[in-house]
């Protein structure tokens, strides 16, 4: 509460300390969870009064929140060639920086991502005596080095500098995406009056790339495999009434995190998403790779129990990293809101709901463990800077 009450002021233009008390602060926030109890089952699924689904403009021009609440004095690079030093300054939901007498002033979305670079060939070498971090807001293209010097303030001092602004900016982009997200629980049980989530192995809530000028807040659902594909099926809200869009899963589906510091976003089949946690984007990625396992060794339909099974491990496994999931930000959305969008009642194939009971191997949901290394090397790889980019990343 007191970090939120800190947060507050600095939406609200009330305080400027962020480096050492808030960045502290707003980290073990990120960090720590209080268990709240579920309301009933039935008090969660009332029909919502609002039709349509969440969304929010994806702009980076939108207006910067409240005071700045860290400036300093960074290095621009302006092309492949120059940098020039600049006067930047971070905010809740953005940051300013002014080139040649011009302000740009730059909102972040939940598809944004800070990390160190390390350029290591062509004409970058001449940026050698800076300690250059990147931030790219990916889904619209603009990106973003800016560099702290090594003559100016000294090799140690210049990494710890850049780790710091990293870190706080990271903290900005968490705050910006978590406070789009509903209250909400990821489930595995099927919803009795929906037959078309009695194949559903889990579901929750994800921020979802809708189109280039909006972001979603979609409610979706992984089912497991039924012949030779699977599917993730995107709803308006937890009552799975109104199909948005269906993504279809096959043995050759590409699933892949974005590496960033504290970035929970991840792209299934071309779609980029954004999780509450990186706790819950481990666990989508990792629910999709053991579908695919099963369609690419042409596993049989699982028949009603091994549902069951799947389920309970999943659920076993929400309750061993639940003490790692982060409270729900209790603030305004950090984004301009958009009308909600309604939906047309798209339908759904039947075949894919129907539940086989042909199997009769009672193969159990298993984590797999192989993503799980592949997400901490991705992980490793930004801690420490390893990166190459181009101008035109």
């Amino acid at each position: 509460r007191a970090a939120m009450e800190m947060v507050v002021q600095c939406i609200c233009g009330g305080s400027k300390m962020w480096p050492a008390a808030v960045s502290a602060a707003v980290g073990a926030q990120l960090n720590k969870v209080e268990e709240h109890a579920d309301p009933p089952f039935e008090t969660q699924l009332q029909p919502q009064k609002a039709s349509g689904f969440l969304c929010y403009s994806a702009s980076c021009d939108q207006p910067l929140r409240g005071e700045a609440i860290r400036e300093a004095r960074l290095w621009y690079l302006v092309s492949d060639e120059q940098a020039e030093a600049v006067s930047f300054s971070l905010f809740i939901n953005g940051f300013r920086f002014s080139v040649d007498g011009e302000e740009h002033s730059v909102s972040l979305s939940p598809f944004s991502l800070v990390r160190n670079c390390k350029f290591s060939c062509g004409t970058f070498v001449k940026f050698a005596s800076l300690k250059i971090f990147k931030i790219s807001l990916f889904t619209q293209g603009p990106c973003y080095y800016f560099g702290l010097s090594v003559d100016e303030l000294g090799d140690s001092e210049a990494e710890e500098e850049r780790s710091r602004w990293i870190l706080d900016i990271s903290h900005a982009m968490r705050l910006v995406t978590q406070s789009l997200f509903p209250s909400f629980r990821i489930r595995c049980d099927p919803l009795p009056h929906c037959p078309t989530t009695f194949n559903r192995l889990m579901a929750g809530y994800l921020v979802h790339a809708h189109d280039e000028h909006t972001i979603a807040v979609l409610y979706c659902e992984l089912h497991a495999h039924h012949g030779e594909k699977a599917q993730i099926i995107l709803y308006e809200n937890e009552l799975c009434l109104t199909p948005v869009t269906t993504i279809v899963l096959t043995d050759c589906t590409v699933s892949v995190e974005k590496v960033g510091i504290n970035c929970s976003c991840f792209v299934i089949e071309g779609h980029d998403f954004a999780s509450r946690t990186m706790t819950e984007r481990k666990l989508w990625l990792r629910a999709v790779s053991n579908v695919k396992v099963k369609l690419q060794n042409l596993a049989p339909n699982p028949s009603q129990e091994q549902l069951t099974h799947f389920r309970s491990a999943i659920n076993e496994h929400l309750e061993t990293v639940r003490s790692t999931f982060e409270e729900p930000v209790d603030c305004d959305p950090l984004l301009l809101r958009c009308p909600r969008r309604c939906t047309s009642r798209a339908p759904v194939c039947t075949s894919d709901v129907v539940l086989s009971d042909s199997s009769n191997n009672a193969a159990l949901w298993s984590l797999d463990q192989e993503v799980a290394a592949v997400s901490a090397n991705s992980t490793r790889c930004a801690l420490k800077g390893i990166d190459a980019p181009t101008r035109s990343e």
